[in-house]
């Protein structure tokens, strides 16, 4: 019983020293800083207060590249967040729930009290292949994605290039967003449809 004791102060401890090292490198006040997650930084990084990174998670901004995660927000354990070439904004009180990966692209912005749910994906680049003369890796399109403020995106959704979401949306769960939606409401499906406005 004490060994189980000991184990758990001594887990809290080192939570504790791990995150004051990363309030002091980001100049910040993180609510929670996971174990065994990884950082891979050479661009521009800011990070708001009370943010919570769960354990686990990969966060790589490479050159020329940035990240902003405003106050209160919410990255879960497993989560991948990739910034090259492009800026990935994630607002006040977003949650980004466990295994999600983004790809920033071609720029990613999350609004303001926005919940993406677990398994989501969202990559701000694509693939053409509508010049036989060009290899397909070569033809890449980086339009970006906009999430609003006060979305939901249910589990496993998936977010490709181009697309916009209205503020006030909410997304089924398995659901593919292909195209930029004109309007809030609920979607689902593959491509995702209007099912009813909110």
């Amino acid at each position: 019983m004490m060994f189980f004791k000991a184990l758990k102060l001594m887990h809290w401890f080192t939570a504790q020293c791990r995150k004051a090292i990363y309030n002091l490198a980001f100049g910040t006040r993180f609510r929670y800083f996971g174990k065994y997650s990884t950082l891979e930084i050479s661009g521009q990084v800011k990070i708001g207060k009370n943010v919570y990174i769960g354990d686990y998670v990969s966060i790589i901004v490479e050159p020329g590249a940035s990240l902003t995660i405003a106050d209160h927000s919410f990255i879960g354990e497993n989560c991948y967040i990739k910034c090259f070439g492009g800026k990935i904004e994630i607002g006040r009180d977003v949650s980004i729930n466990s295994k999600s990966y983004i790809n920033g692209c071609g720029g990613v912005k999350i609004g303001n009290n926005t919940r993406i749910g677990t398994q989501s994906i969202i990559i701000a680049s694509n693939h053409k292949f509508g010049e036989p003369d060009v290899l397909v890796k070569d033809q890449i399109t980086k339009q970006g994605i906009s999430l609003g403020e006060n979305i939901w995106l249910g589990a496993r959704v998936t977010v490709l290039d181009g697309v916009t979401i209205p503020d006030n949306s909410v997304i089924g769960a398995c659901s593919l967003v292909s195209k930029p939606l004109t309007e809030a409401g609920v979607y689902v499906g593959i491509p995702a449809k209007k099912i009813k406005s909110l």
